[in-house]
């Protein structure tokens, strides 16, 4: 179980990291939306990169917490949490690969 958990702090604190990034680049994003008419057609995919990885890290936290403390429900975060970094991750190779 120890791997487990430090699997899943792992993970979550790297999906948080990565969100938070992202949600500081979406708000220079719209202070400088004027500038170019490129920054503003970024802006929805950057958005919708910070909703995926704000998921991820919610639902790794989850599973993080829930082995920390033993709960009953351990073993359905773990399920949800993988579902969920799954269906993220498919989510955003396929938003980037277009």
């Amino acid at each position: 179980m120890r791997y487990l958990l430090i699997l899943d702090a792992a993970l979550c604190a790297l999906a948080a990291t990565m969100a938070v990034c992202l949600a500081v680049v979406w708000l220079m994003y719209s202070f400088h939306a004027d500038l170019s008419s490129r920054v503003s057609l970024e802006m929805p995919t950057v958005a919708t990169t910070v909703i995926a990885f704000s998921l991820m890290a919610i639902a790794l936290g989850a599973a993080f917490w829930a082995v920390l403390k033993e709960s009953r429900w351990r073993w359905w975060a773990q399920g949800a949490a993988a579902t969920t970094v799954s269906l993220a991750s498919m989510f955003l190779y396929e938003l980037f690969s277009a």
